[in-house]
């Protein structure tokens, strides 16, 4: 059935507009839309169709009139109201003169009236119908020749240029070849380009210049061009690129809790450079720098649940700390650094996310992985230069250090170092690690029982008058999330966040990353002999931070881990980190590397001395031994050395003597006493003495004659 302003497709295919219904006559009027200069016709109700082939909301567009075009619909509808009350105003026969008497009592032109009784008709008869569509005026249509140029210029003597689509083909191809590219280049500066490409001239000798004014497009011209040509989401992604659009002038259209189911949900964590400098324990004249902060937040109630103040730079082994803080003793934490303990302060004391949300820094390590695998915590990363993403945590570093600006010696305002010759704040340092940890600690604590003003606080928590502190807002939505939240200890924590890796059982003890461990299980079990026959490996976990003792992981050990310690091979290592043995056992290797050439290089300077003895000692034998056999070399070798031997004891005898200061003495004659002639036996063994011996030195001496 159709009613009063149904659309239906004319057996023509022109679509027809119900204007007016008279059914106990049987017709109604119809009105065509599309036809600039169309008229209501009569049509029979039985030939009309069932049922419109369209709702019409192509043609009945919402829309709210304001100001003048909500005036000039109203003077309209004023105009053709009492012709719209007269059913005659249907009838071609009444149209006219109706039209004719009500121009006349209003002093305007029927054509006007004729004008606002189409739109009326065709637009949905309603006020909205008559307010016109002004959002085309301006556009040009129709050859460059019949367009007006519009107003003269007030202050300029040349006419307006007349923009060509060849003149916007050169306008856009600028753009994107100049002010597309970077943020730098202005919208002039593409003009000036413009002009010089596209809009000068060579003269005689070939040189160019600009065209004059009115000759090319002006710099408002081509401004215009720029802005209904390029959206501004478009300018911004090519100039600025899609990173920085998408961080610092996107639409924000949703909230930063969208994402989170509530408590326990997401865990927030991120790590920072704190604006205070601090001093060393041992000595408050000597600055030690600014440590790292690292805060862990839930992401729903802004509640601290964790943190971790270091002097390591922000890694998986700093924030291994900060989630372990989660489930650490808050009783002995507050203890340690004298602040009073409540535990209302800590609701979340032990309680794990499903999800820990990071950037792509230290999260993103295969290490992170430790958290699904043993705690089944899902690690999430925000796309890079996203801080965003998490913007809770980013919000909490202001918050905390903001605290800290008029209370701790030593802040830093971040924007002195950007001063320069800003005032020297780390004279101001005085606070050591664990006073500065007490400071935030403190800090934390008022943090998590303060109201925040801009919370969005759900209507059930207002109405139940729930103050919007991260405490109460964690302990109201606990009822909803219990059973999505895990606690586990905080030695689980830890031995299920140490990195892991293989170390191998020697007979020297166990061998990892250059360190030898040992433990009195693994004495008694007789690794270390099994392993003189053949070494294995062993899976450990260890603490990246300090080389004193790993884990070790077998079904043989009570938990299915044992620690182990240091042995007096590696104790010069203790209390140092796997990277500084590193660093040692690098040098040791350097070292070991030159001290071979180094022996290669004596090697040959030895080489180049005895080579020359040798080879003339070669010589020599091979010209005496020359027609000798090698049995005759031998034949007499225990004379020969016995000879050797008295000879050299003579030489060496001779040496001393030589070297001994020469001192003159007095002679001094005695008188001879004569005595009797010695035995006749004496005097010939004497003689057989004195000829071996020559006989000994004449052989040798034809030896070496050949």
């Amino acid at each position: 059935m159709l009613v009063r302003n149904d659309i239906y497709k004319s057996d023509a295919g022109h679509l027809m507009r119900v204007i007016e219904l008279s059914p106990e006559e049987g017709y109604a009027w119809v009105f065509p839309i599309g036809k600039s200069k169309g008229l209501p016709t009569r049509a029979g109700i039985l030939d009309l169709p069932k049922s419109p082939v369209q709702d019409g909301t192509d043609y009945l567009q919402p829309r709210e009139l304001t100001g003048k075009t909500l005036q000039r619909a109203k003077s309209a509808l004023a105009k053709i109201a009492p012709l719209l009350a007269d059913r005659g105003i249907y009838s071609p026969s009444n149209r006219h003169q109706l039209i004719q008497l009500r121009a006349t009592e209003l002093c305007c032109s029927p054509q006007t009236l004729m004008k606002h009784l189409r739109l009326y008709w065709e637009k949905g008869q309603t006020l909205t119908a008559l307010a016109g569509n002004f959002m085309n005026c301006g556009k040009a249509t129709g050859s460059v020749s019949n367009r007006r140029r519009g107003r003269k210029p007030q202050y300029l003597t040349h006419d307006s240029f007349l923009i060509t689509d060849q003149d916007k083909k050169h306008m856009e191809t600028m753009i994107r070849r100049h002010y597309l590219k970077a943020d730098h280049i202005s919208a002039a500066a593409t003009h000036q380009r413009l002009r010089e490409k596209f809009y000068s001239y060579a003269d005689g000798n070939g040189e160019r210049f600009l065209l004059p004014a009115g000759q090319y497009p002006s710099l408002r011209q081509f401004r215009y061009f720029l802005r209904s040509h390029f959206s501004i989401e478009e300018r911004l992604r090519a100039r600025l690129s899609d990173r920085e659009f998408e961080l610092n002038h996107r639409a924000r259209l949703g909230s930063s809790m969208d994402d989170c189911l509530g408590i326990g949900h997401i865990y927030e964590i991120d790590a920072t450079i704190a604006d205070v400098y601090l001093v060393a324990r041992r000595s408050r004249s000597t600055i030690i720098g600014k440590p790292t902060l690292y805060l862990v937040y839930d992401k729903f109630s802004r509640l601290v649940v964790g943190f971790y103040i270091g002097l390591e730079h922000p890694s998986w082994p700093a924030a291994m700390l900060a989630i372990s803080s989660i489930a650490e003793d808050k009783e002995s934490l507050c203890a340690r650094h004298g602040i009073p303990y409540d535990p209302r302060d800590w609701p979340a004391h032990g309680a794990f996310p499903q999800a820990f949300m990071a950037d792509r820094g230290e999260m993103l390590s295969k290490n992170s992985s430790l958290l699904a695998e043993n705690l089944q915590i899902t690690v999430k990363n925000a796309a890079a230069f996203r801080g965003d993403r998490k913007g809770t945590v980013e919000c909490g570093f202001k918050l905390i250090q903001r605290s800290m600006a008029d209370a701790v010696p030593g802040y830093e305002p971040p924007e002195n170092a950007m001063k320069r010759r800003g005032r020297q704040y780390d004279q101001d340092a005085c606070l050591n690690l664990e006073e500065f940890t007490a400071n935030v600690l403190a800090i934390i604590i008022s943090h998590n029982r303060s109201v925040m003003k801009g919370y969005p606080a759900t209507a059930e928590m207002l109405c139940q008058g729930v103050r919007t502190t991260p405490i109460e807002i964690w302990n109201h939505n606990l009822a909803h999330r219990a059973g999505s939240l895990t606690r586990f200890p905080e030695s689980l924590v830890r031995r299920s966040l140490l990195p892991r890796g293989k170390a191998t059982v020697t007979r020297n003890g166990i061998k990892f990353k250059d360190c030898y461990y040992s433990c009195s299980e693994a004495i008694e079990q007789g690794w270390f002999v099994k392993a003189g026959q053949r070494e294995y490996r062993i899976d450990v976990s260890y603490d990246l931070r300090l080389t004193d003792s790993i884990y070790l992981h077998s079904d043989q050990f009570p938990g299915n881990y044992l620690e182990a310690t240091l042995t007096s091979r590696s104790l010069d290592y203790k209390g140092l980190s796997f990277e500084e043995v590193a660093a040692y056992e690098y040098r040791r290797r350097v070292a070991k590397e030159a001290a071979i050439d180094h022996n290669a290089n004596e090697k040959f300077a030895a080489h180049q001395i005895a080579d020359p003895i040798c080879e003339n000692a070669h010589k020599e034998m091979k010209r005496v031994v020359k027609g000798k056999s090698r049995k005759a070399r031998r034949a007499d070798v225990a004379n020969e050395r016995t000879i050797e031997r008295r000879e050299r004891r003579q030489e060496s005898r001779s040496e001393e003597y030589k070297s001994q200061p020469q001192t003159s003495a007095n002679v001094i004659a005695l008188p001879f006493k004569d005595t009797p002639d010695t035995s006749s036996a004496n005097t010939v063994a004497h003689g057989q003495a004195l000829s071996l011996q020559e006989r000994l030195k004449r052989q040798q001496q034809e030896i070496l004659n050949g």
